[in-house]
């Protein structure tokens, strides 16, 4: 179940009870960005309005809301902006023309630091690190599906069903079998766990599935014990240990110019 972007770039930073077993409540807090237009206009939550320069397409919003990815409209580049600071960091080694529509291109990770993008459809992976600059190359890896500061889950071919793997630098990279982008597989945010349609967790350590609810999640992590879920009624927090729903105080974006 996809969600749209507008909507994913809400904000609902989340806050966990220490616990280590049982249900960990999800209170979601006020975010510093409600809604970001396609024409590259944030609207945060004192009601600034950020004018984003030169966007030709935005893509993708970190976890925290405070930085987003667009394709620059000068350079063709994909890029990172940090809405706090104004830093700018050029995620693409070249312009990517056209947007890959309808496939996993880019990943960031929980934290948002790292940005992985595959905007063409070429088997290579570009990591930066928004902070010190940093960048790497993965090969053999296109759909991306999560990232963590050790490594990208993603998948080897640009095409067809190829098995889910996870590939960091300098190893062997580890096959999930029977895995693929029609599972729609979705990392964790602390990286332990891989969400698969269905509702179904699979653990990243053994490759096992532990869990499965009944329950209309989608694969946006709220945080690493939530999922988004999706009802006739709205949107909740599903907790991944339990499978119950907390009720999300979130209002639709504009439809008019948004994502």
């Amino acid at each position: 179940m996809k969600v749209p972007l507008a909507l994913a770039a809400l904000l609902l930073t989340a806050c966990s009870s220490p616990a280590p077993e049982g249900p960990r409540p999800f209170a979601p807090t006020q975010s510093p960005v409600r809604w970001i237009s396609t024409s590259g206009i944030a609207r945060l939550a004192s009601s600034q309005d950020v004018a984003i320069q030169n966007v030709r397409k935005i893509v993708g919003v970190s976890r925290d809301g405070h930085r987003v990815v667009y394709v620059d409209d000068a350079s063709g580049h994909y890029v990172a902006l940090d809405l706090r600071t104004g830093q700018i960091r050029q995620l693409t080694a070249k312009p990517v023309g056209r947007v890959r529509e309808g496939e996993p291109h880019l990943a960031i990770s929980g934290d948002g630091t790292f940005f992985a993008t595959s905007p063409v459809a070429v088997a290579e992976t570009t990591i930066t690190n928004f902070d010190t600059g940093e960048t790497r190359i993965i090969k053999n890896v296109c759909r991306l599906y999560g990232l963590t500061s050790s490594g990208v889950l993603g998948t080897r071919h640009c095409e067809g069903d190829s098995d889910l793997r996870w590939v960091s630098p300098g190893k062997k990279p580890r096959v999930f079998e029977g895995l693929n982008r029609n599972d729609e597989p979705s990392l964790s945010p602390d990286g332990k766990f891989i969400a698969v349609q269905g509702f179904t967790l699979i653990d990243f350590a053994t490759g096992k599935a532990v869990r499965n609810f009944p329950i209309p999640a989608t694969e946006q992590w709220l945080d690493a014990d939530h999922l988004l879920a999706r009802t006739d009624n709205g949107y909740y927090a599903a907790d991944i240990r339990t499978g119950s729903l907390t009720k999300l105080p979130v209002v639709a974006p504009p439809t008019r110019g948004s994502c």
